[in-house]
């Protein structure tokens, strides 16, 4: 992409950036002069989050009182849910404990299930970014198997065992238009389930990451059935990447008649808008909190950040701290009874999933 030419979504960045650094009036000015700030990354290494969580961390450095250095702990595993756990037990709310996350750790259908002993909506939040519109990547042949319940069911890869926002696409295509699919869980990474789409181990799977995007778009041999929009100044939006595909609400719109159902839909409507996000831990001083604010608004803003974010996801809204915290308060409030709707339809789907 040309340096002279953003995408709408990083031009929304660069104004939303400006916006929100007005200096903010702190008691007393936080300071990590000689101090090493511990960021919790729980995902591989090269994953999409991580790569905004190095970049992040290299510019949020400059503009924390004292440059203080940063160090990265990857640990992978149930969609970064473990990771979390674990942060939540040992960080302290000091300033030199972060997390840097994305959609599934946020997500109320995967923390019921992988017995997540914290609560989003409890964390701080110095900023974030919303999703882009996460495309379901088919092989060619494979398309017309889709919805033909005749054939050999479509196979679906799947990282882990958790739904990513790109997910709940073939969760809603086979719920509520027939899809003809076979879930396949249990694939270690992005790149490993991309791999394995490839090499026509699996059928379909979905992307989000314009690197992956590119890759699979260059090998020429692959569909996009649909994809999850991007909310935009209250509109789902589609992506240019991935030309006519229809957006997977539109495809499901006036099929839905059960309210418990509905309510499923809409909560998952909402949680594929959850991008990625920086908190720090519940109880953490407001003047500690509030430089972080402060060091990410001038972070993202900064045209070095911007040229190097923009090459590797283009696509991605920012996310004001209100409207961030807003969306996960929302989550927080889905009902019991769409959730369990959410992990029965795995169940029929034969997803196994557990409590």
């Amino acid at each position: 992409m040309s340096g002279l030419k953003q995408s709408q979504a990083m031009k929304m960045l660069v104004a939303g950036a400006f916006m929100t650094i007005a200096p903010i009036c702190l008691a007393q000015e936080a300071s990590f002069a000689g101090k090493t700030i511990n960021v919790n990354v729980g995902f591989e290494a090269g994953n999409r989050v991580d790569m905004y969580a190095r970049m992040l961390g290299k510019y949020m450095s400059r503009h924390l009182t004292g440059q203080p250095n940063f160090i990265f702990l990857n640990r992978p595993g149930a969609g970064g849910v473990i990771s979390l756990n674990d942060w939540m037990a040992k960080s302290e709310p000091t300033g030199l404990h972060i997390a840097i996350g994305g959609q599934t750790q946020i997500d109320q259908e995967s923390l019921s299930r992988m017995q997540a002993r914290y609560q989003p909506a409890k964390f701080r939040y110095a900023g974030g970014l919303g999703a882009p519109s996460q495309g379901l990547f088919i092989e060619r042949s494979a398309l017309p198997r889709l919805t033909d319940k005749s054939k050999p069911p479509v196979s679906m890869g799947v990282v882990g065992s958790s739904l990513r926002s790109g997910y709940y696409q073939v969760l809603w295509g086979a719920a509520f238009l027939g899809w003809n699919v076979k879930w396949v869980p249990g694939y270690h990474s992005t790149g490993e389930v991309r791999n394995a789409l490839e090499r026509g181990e699996i059928d379909m799977t979905a992307f989000g990451s314009s690197h992956d995007i590119e890759y699979l778009q260059k090998i020429g041999k692959f569909e996009v059935a649909s994809q999850s929009g991007a909310i935009i100044d209250g509109k789902s939006i589609p992506r240019s990447a991935f030309g006519s595909a229809p957006i997977i609400s539109d495809l499901v719109k006036g099929k839905i008649t059960d309210p418990i159902a509905l309510q499923a839909f809409e909560y998952g409507e909402q949680v594929v808008q959850a991008g990625m996000w920086v908190a720090l831990p519940p109880g953490t001083p407001d003047a500690t909190v509030n430089a972080y604010i402060q060091a990410y608004d001038k972070a993202i803003a900064e045209p070095q950040f911007q040229a190097e974010w923009v090459r590797i996801d283009p696509d991605s809204p920012n996310a004001s701290r209100a409207d961030l915290e807003g969306m996960i308060h929302k989550l927080g409030a889905v009902s019991a009874d769409a959730l369990g709707f959410i992990r029965d339809e795995l169940r029929r789907q034969g997803m196994e999933v557990s409590r």
